[in-house]
């Protein structure tokens, strides 16, 4: 059985960068899996905002439709700058080879393997033609079929084994041995980090992986652990945009040897390439308003000036420009709360605490705007009324004196006070009857710091 849907970007007959999306989620005997839709529908998303010229998403693939899909996508890689396969569904280990799993798989012995899955080297042979070539692989769940098995083959009920790749990057949703979180929203961890970092704007492909795993550590608590097999260019090779003419050629005599790269490379005295490649890799790994502002300030001439601008920009509103969200998973009764837009309520004037805030009471961020604060990522407010991302919160916010601010919350419904602290944080009051609701909102990135450390008490 086969329910594909082909959604495809306008492109020329050579299309330079193209993907294929694959979601394999309602297995005739494995059972179903709920996240690889929501997945590849998010991932395919970001590879078009990424600029991918074609994208194909496939859903539920059976064998036979499988090796179609791949035979016609090869065609397209042929004649590609850059090919890319993500595949989310079940993928195991067996007869020495990782497999991906069809839907109609029933894989009753080892020995069905060739006749029933799809060896992942036919995959990798799916994106031959194309000069950048990148698997990603959201496959690590556990091997339903493993149980039935003899004793004694070299099957593995967890994961897929590493496979090393000539010019292919290929990313593991998880490191040899673990299986993938499908987290507790729409998203697994895996998928919501690839989206982002996707999009990134003057991240290296060389740098994609590395960025995946260290955000998916960091969700799931040292869990999971993405790997990466790379052995691709050490050139930068960007996605999205990256620094054209003369600096990128610069750039790419960063991985000639260095007797090589002293002939091409004159940097001048105040600004030599290697540093500014340097600068902005530790500011891609910090990826924090703070370091995309150091690097602005060390390198006012860099090559990657206007990416570290758009990451601001992007950290600062993360709902508006295509960052990421961290919302809660959505309550088994959960209504969307009557609050306004925050494109439905009016701007005042810019004040010192405008920017990103996280709650105290439940991680979740909160952006100050111009007289208004609104939600970034989403949480269940009650057993039955839930905080949607851009949904305002508190109205009529002003600035009594220096450190202290007054609003209106629209949740409790009640007056609010805002008093900074000597830590940098405020310390929120809402007036509500007979107990006031107190807690606190911790800095996360300001619009403009210095306007707040100004206000800071002594």
């Amino acid at each position: 059985m086969i329910c594909a849907a082909l959604l495809l970007i306008p492109a020329s007959a050579a299309a330079q960068k193209v993907a294929l999306v694959v979601a394999n989620s309602d297995y005739t005997v494995a059972g179903d899996l709920a996240n690889p839709p929501n997945d590849a529908a998010l991932v395919a998303r970001a590879l078009k905002e990424a600029g991918f010229d074609s994208v194909t998403v496939a859903g539920d693939l059976a064998f036979a439709p499988f090796q179609q899909t791949l035979r016609e996508f090869r065609q397209k890689a042929q004649t590609a700058d850059t090919a890319l396969l993500y595949y989310a569904g079940h993928g195991i280990e067996g007869r020495g080879a990782n497999w991906l799993v069809p839907v109609d798989a029933g894989l009753e012995r080892e020995a069905d393997l060739p006749f029933e899955a799809i060896e992942l080297q036919l995959a990798m042979d799916a994106l031959e033609g194309a000069r950048l070539k990148i698997a990603v692989l959201d496959a690590c769940r556990n091997n339903p079929f493993a149980g039935d098995w003899t004793a004694g083959t070299r099957s593995v009920s967890r994961g897929l084994a590493p496979v090393e790749v000539d010019d292919v990057l290929v990313i593991y949703a998880a490191a040899p041995g673990q299986v993938a979180d499908d987290g507790d929203g729409r998203h697994s961890p895996f998928a919501a980090s690839l989206a982002r970092r996707v999009v990134q704007p003057g991240l290296p492909v060389q740098m994609l992986g590395g960025m995946v795993r260290d955000d998916v550590l960091a969700a799931t608590e040292g869990q999971q652990r993405p790997f990466i097999s790379a052995s691709i260019t050490g050139r930068p090779l960007f996605l999205m945009d990256g620094p054209q003419g003369a600096v990128s050629e610069m750039l790419a005599a960063t991985s000639i040897t260095s007797g090589e790269a002293a002939m091409v490379q004159r940097p001048s005295p105040d600004r030599s390439v290697s540093n500014d490649a340097d600068a902005w890799k530790a500011a891609l790994e910090l990826d924090t308003v703070e370091g995309y502002r150091a690097y602005a300030s060390a390198q006012p001439d860099g090559a990657y000036i206007r990416f570290a601008e758009a990451n601001i920009a992007q950290i600062l509103d993360p709902t508006a420009l295509g960052g990421e969200l961290n919302s809660s998973a959505q309550a088994l009764i959960s209504f969307k709360s009557a609050l306004p837009d925050r494109y439905a309520v009016g701007a005042g004037e810019a004040l010192p605490i405008d920017g990103v805030w996280r709650l105290s009471t439940n991680g979740k961020r909160m952006r100050f705007d111009k007289g208004r604060a609104f939600a970034v990522d989403g949480w269940n407010f009650s057993l039955v009324i839930r905080v949607e991302p851009e949904q305002v919160t508190m109205l009529d916010i002003v600035r009594e004196e220096p450190g202290l601010y007054a609003g209106q919350d629209i949740l409790l419904g009640a007056p609010a006070k805002l008093t900074l602290r000597s830590d940098g944080n405020l310390d929120v009051s809402i007036a509500t009857f007979p107990f006031p609701v107190n807690f606190t909102m911790k800095r996360v990135a300001l619009d403009d710091p210095a306007m707040l450390d100004a206000e800071q008490p002594g």
